[in-house]
């Protein structure tokens, strides 16, 4: 059984809700808890001004989850959304970067998983979004 690239948007989107939802919540609420879990412990502790910049990233995960919970229930409509996705991606490369290189806050190993993590995201939603791009195009002639 195969499934159609709809079908394999949505369930992804799905998973992708899940996590910023989650994430968004703890970044929010409780950042030495999402911290610890993703194992990441802050090298000078948790000061008030990380836990400011934890609690602005939470936010944005909770509205990043509202766009793809969005874009997962009409994921045709709202296709080009998936830049976004793309996007976030891509500044999660930068800023892992610059975390590691200018704050020291990430060992190799974290950086490489996250720089892996993030362009086999990329790489996926690129070809996802052109097989729907190209199976609308088929689908219209």
């Amino acid at each position: 059984m195969t499934m159609s690239p709809r079908l394999v948007l949505q369930i992804g989107l799905g998973v992708w809700v899940l996590w910023h939802a989650a994430f968004g919540l703890l970044s929010t609420f409780a950042p030495e808890t999402g911290g610890a879990l993703v194992g990441w412990r802050p090298t000078g502790g948790w000061d008030a001004e990380l836990h400011a910049m934890s609690k602005q990233y939470g936010m944005v995960m909770l509205l990043l989850a509202g766009v793809y919970l969005l874009m997962m229930v009409d994921p045709m409509r709202y296709i080009d959304f998936i830049w976004v996705a793309i996007g976030e991606q891509a500044l999660g490369i930068a800023y892992g970067a610059y975390i590691y290189a200018v704050l020291g806050q990430l060992t190799t190993t974290q950086l490489v998983l996250q720089l892996a993590t993030n362009t086999v995201l990329i790489v996926g939603m690129i070809v996802l979004w052109r097989v729907i791009r190209r199976s609308e195009i088929t689908a219209t002639a």
